[in-house]
């Protein structure tokens, strides 16, 4: 727990509570303390990092610990502030991954603890509903039984007021009558009232409360003890208007019964069954249940004859029945003994239901699953759960495919871990524990181990709670090679783009979008540090002779050599670039306006060396024109303009040397 920053309700939790909490791992050695722990100890949190569990709890060694499978609960004695106490501790162990830890939570125990324990252990196993509330009503302890009958968790109902469980109806009674009761006598008269199901649906139940007092006297709390009254009322219902209810039931029951002698003679048959069959009582007198049943079920009969007889009634099958019209009806049917005073079975009362439309949603369901799956198919997208108690994944079909690996496969967390590369195995593992101890989801890009081109994967999960409270992950994995793929296509078709936008195609140099780009932040850096920034406009001597004389392969290879002695004899801040033709431009930083004539003669010289192409020298100079930034311009155009000016009277005073931008001679 002191990995990152993260403020997960687990992790609230475990800090806020209480009890004195603490996390080892296998040899003992504390891993994280909360602060109750702390204060137990007379020590900070901080000092705990260097403890081990049997520092202040002898008896729980690394041995004892490596004994815990699941959770234990143990009584031992801890050394605390130069003293002994007994104490109850609960040990829970946990696995992830390669990494065995234990979750120990300890309360002090004496002579009354001990009898609280003994009440508790009483108090859990009750089987009626035992819960106990503040004065105002605030639940603060309920039993597994008093959860059960309100069907909801723990956490859904500590901490919450009763009023919050109860119909409106049955409060102002609770609050006038037995509230008062309760306060004058500690304990109230038995009472009928109702609970809210977490369903919506309401429980009867038969509850006593009792005072709780403390040291002073004063009201602290009720006791409620409370009991289903559910079987009580049906069964007083039962014996008070059985006939009545039974011939109701009968009457207008949705489900069709009907009752059958011994002989499969009808004797009664509701308003439903006769719908169901389509035929009267009148024309019923005269056929027996085989006469209503096609051909092919006889097994089935057979068996539901055979449960009843050994055990009084039936499972519930599946079977057919023919209308009148000779359609076939699909029901579910359930029978049930019928005996006689002797106790000998006389004949079997038969409850059928219409599964048409349940048969009708069932392919459809067939249908919407197939579907899903299809769909999962073509888009790539797989299910899957991790177990945190087993260790273990569970994956929807898509997954297997996407994985490539047989349904019998190992889904251990070792075993999936092995099927991706060394470092996305490794980002999967602690991904998956991070999400799990954090809270936070996951959404991460891991490629599997073993296919050229890469086979990538994104795996999204979350954390949910099953109905016990245990968290667990879920997620979902989706193939995305192809988008992968197409995403590096597409950013080699963007650098392909940008390299021909802004390159020349000949020889690779900057052209004038990327060179006027390139000035610009020359000059802004020229400017905070009062330096200059040379142009160099060069055009080559007698160019076209080469062309027409060798050819424009010579011209081209003359060229791309012109702009590799061009990069090489400038600085690596500095930009050599064509405009076309045989016209290049250089832009170079200069300290001092004067350095441009260095550079300048520099290059007429380097420029002067003849080229070996194809087994033939070219011979090749240029004339240069030279304008310095800002002295003589404050942008490029102006610049550029000023150059070229002085280049053309270079190749007017005989070529082969370089003009520097004087406007009183231009």
């Amino acid at each position: 727990m002191r990995e990152g920053d993260e403020r997960s309700p687990l992790k609230a939790a475990f800090e806020q509570s209480p009890r004195p909490q603490l996390v080892c791992d296998r040899f003992g050695a504390i891993q994280a303390a909360n602060p109750a722990l702390a204060a137990w100890l007379c020590c900070d949190v901080q000092t705990l990092d260097d403890w081990s569990v049997d520092q202040f709890l002898p008896s729980l060694t690394p041995h004892q610990l490596s004994l815990t499978d699941g959770a234990r609960t143990i009584l031992t004695t801890a050394v605390t502030a130069g003293r002994d106490q007994r104490v109850q501790v609960d040990i829970q162990s946990f696995r992830l991954g390669d990494h065995d830890g234990f979750l120990i939570q300890l309360k002090t125990v004496e002579e009354e603890g001990l009898m609280q324990h003994r009440l508790y252990a009483l108090f859990e196993s009750s089987m009626d509903g035992i819960a106990f509330a503040t004065i105002d009503g605030n639940f603060q302890l309920a039993n597994q039984a008093f959860l059960d009958m309100l069907g909801r968790a723990a956490q859904d109902v500590i901490g919450r007021n009763f009023r919050e469980f109860t119909p409106e109806e049955y409060l102002e009674e609770e609050d006038r009558r037995y509230r008062d009761q309760v306060l004058e006598d500690g304990v109230s008269e038995v009472y009928e009232k109702h609970y809210l199901r977490e369903d919506g649906s309401l429980i009867p139940v038969s509850i006593r409360l009792a005072l709780v007092r403390d040291a002073d006297g004063n009201p602290e709390g009720c006791w409620s003890i409370c009991r289903d009254s559910s079987l009580r009322n049906q069964l007083i219902e039962s014996l008070t208007s059985s006939e009545r209810r039974f011939r109701a039931l009968f009457r207008n029951s949705l489900d069709a019964i009907a009752f059958w002698t011994k002989d499969h003679e009808l004797r009664y048959a509701n308003r439903a069954y006769l719908d169901m069959i389509g035929y009267s009582r009148e024309e019923l007198t005269n056929l027996t249940y085989h006469d209503l049943t096609p051909p092919g079920w006889e097994e089935v009969d057979h068996e539901i004859t055979r449960q009843v007889e050994e055990h009084g009634y039936s499972e519930v099958f599946e079977k057919e029945l023919l209308h009148r019209d000779g359609r076939v009806v699909p029901v579910s049917i359930r029978a049930s003994a019928f005996r006689d005073n002797r106790g000998e079975i006389v004949g079997s009362w038969v409850i059928f239901r219409d599964i048409s439309h349940y048969k009708t949603a069932l392919n459809q369901l067939q249908h919407s699953q197939n579907l899903l799956q299809q769909t999962n198919r073509m888009a790539r997208v797989g299910g899957w759960e991790f177990d945190t108690q087993q260790q273990r994944f569970a994956f929807t079909e898509e997954t297997y495919r996407i994985l490539a690996i047989p349904r019998a496969f190992d889904t251990s967390l070792d075993s999936i871990k092995k099927l991706f590369d060394e470092p996305s195995g490794r980002q999967l593992v602690r991904q998956v524990g991070g999400t799990l101890y954090t809270g936070q989801p996951m959404d991460l890009e891991v490629t599997l181990d073993g296919f050229d081109p890469a086979r990538w994967l994104r795996v999204t999960a979350q954390v949910a709670t099953d109905s016990r409270g245990r968290n667990y992950v879920v997620g979902a994995v989706q193939d995305i090679s192809e988008f992968k793929a197409r995403q590096r296509s597409l950013e080699i078709d963007r650098d392909t783009f940008q390299q021909m936008a802004f390159h020349d195609p000949l020889t690779g140099l900057p052209n004038r979008l990327l060179l006027e780009d390139r000035f610009r932040q020359l000059a802004f850096s020229a400017d905070r540090s009062s330096s200059h920034i040379a142009v160099f406009v060069i055009d080559l001597d007698d160019f076209k002779v080469i062309n027409d004389n060798s050819g424009h392969p010579a011209g081209d290879a003359l060229l791309k050599a012109i702009a590799q002695r061009l990069r090489g004899n400038v600085r690596q801040s500095d930009t050599v670039a064509r405009l076309g033709g045989d016209e290049f431009i250089v832009l170079a930083s200069l300290e001092s306006a004067e350095e441009a004539t260095i550079v300048a003669n520099k290059l007429i010289q380097e420029l002067q060396a003849p080229i070996e192409w194809d087994s033939t020298r070219l011979h090749s100079r240029c004339s240069m024109g030279v304008a310095v930034y800002p002295e003589q311009g404050d942008h490029f155009d102006a610049l550029y303009e000023a150059a070229d000016k002085a280049m053309y009277k270079a190749k007017a005073s005989g070529k082969n040397q370089f003009h520097s931008f004087n406007p009183k001679v231009l």
